[in-house]
């Protein structure tokens, strides 16, 4: 009776203390596995800054196999994307942080070429060292731990990527391909044609008819006008009102009343009054100047005669402009009234204003 018990008692014990081996290597087991990555619980800004320390890193060890893991731990699906946009956004920078940020998102497969110029150039590169003992690489935000959903990671190349910048005025990247030698052919550099503006060409209106008065059918036939050739801004003498009075029309009728009798010379003169502020003028006679020739134009009686007669243009052949810039010109004078025929002599006066004029 006792050997049974006893016996009962050892195999009692025997199955108790292989229940316990089986329990203590089964939590042994679970707790040798290896944890699933911890998420970071972190503001928006320090999420870009954790960012930012991951590219520092980078730059320094040129592990993408841990910046990955380090990427990862943000669970953002668009993780690639968003260093992009943070590279771009840092770009314009050209400091040490925006050059970090563009060789870690080129690193994780952005496409964009002028990342590479930032970073690649075609003096060697420097030779790479280790970070130094207890360096700082992270900033000091504190991340709270999350209970995460255990995460299967996707094996990644580690092997270090070949970088080749095509000589040409638009640098670009080419990716490694299975030969490690690559002869790039340069793009041909497209240029955008720059629109330009179309100045349409306004026409500079002619110079005013100058204003005879009577109207210039009411002239004797001899006399033409001929208007200066000039360009536009170029200044000249334009004759602008040009009187011709005739004695024998009806001074009591305003058809013919342009001021006639109160104008020099008064019924009796016979001349020529030309009102271009003081310039001299010059008088053409077959070609030849002769506005200085005393015996030609001027006076030829005294101004007290009752007659104040001076027939020297009677042959039509004058003709005046203003002397020293390009003027406008009349001639064909004649002293003859348009009452009693072209070729009779007659009491009439020429009275002509110049100004000057920009074109």
């Amino acid at each position: 009776m006792n050997s049974r018990f006893v016996l009962l008692v050892l195999v009692i014990t025997l199955a108790a203390g292989a229940a316990l081996g089986v329990y203590v290597g089964a939590s042994f087991a679970e707790s040798s596995a290896p944890l699933p990555p911890q998420g970071l619980q972190l503001t928006t800004d320090d999420q870009k800054d954790y960012i930012l320390n991951i590219a520092d890193a980078y730059a320094v060890d040129a592990n993408l196999k841990l910046a990955q893991d380090r990427l990862a731990r943000l669970h953002d699906p668009q993780i690639a994307a968003r260093v992009e946009e943070l590279a771009i956004e840092y770009a314009a920078q050209r400091n040490s942080t925006s050059i970090n940020l563009a060789r870690l998102a080129v690193a994780t497969g952005s496409r964009i070429r002028s990342f590479v110029a930032l970073f690649v150039t075609a003096t060697p590169a420097p030779t790479r060292t280790s970070p130094p003992t207890n360096a700082p690489l992270f900033s000091n935000v504190r991340a709270t731990a999350a209970p995460t959903e255990p995460v299967t990671p996707t094996p990644v190349d580690t092997a270090e990527p070949i970088y080749v910048v095509v000589p040409n005025a638009n640098p670009f990247l080419v990716l490694p391909t299975e030969t490690p030698t690559i002869t790039p052919t340069p793009l041909p550099r497209t240029r955008v044609p720059t629109a330009t503006q179309t100045l349409i060409p306004t026409d500079v209106p002619p110079p005013p008819y100058p204003i005879f008065e009577p109207d210039k059918s009411r002239w004797p036939g001899t006399i033409y006008y001929e208007p200066a050739n000039v360009q536009p801004g170029e200044g000249y003498w334009h004759l602008t009102h040009a009187v011709y009075c005739d004695a024998f029309d009806p001074s009591d009728d305003s058809k013919y009343n342009f001021g006639c009798d109160e104008r020099p010379g008064g019924g009796a003169g016979t001349s020529i009054y030309v009102m271009s502020g003081g310039n001299f003028i010059d008088v053409w006679s077959g070609g030849v100047n002769v506005a200085d020739d005393p015996t030609i134009v001027g006076d030829k009686k005294n101004p007290d005669d009752m007659c104040q007669c001076d027939y020297t243009f009677e042959d039509a052949d004058y003709k005046i402009n203003v002397r020293d810039a390009p003027s406008d010109a009349i001639g064909g004078f004649c002293m003859c009234s348009v009452n009693f025929g072209w070729g009779s002599r007659a009491h009439v006066r020429y009275f002509l204003y110049f100004e000057y004029r920009i074109r």
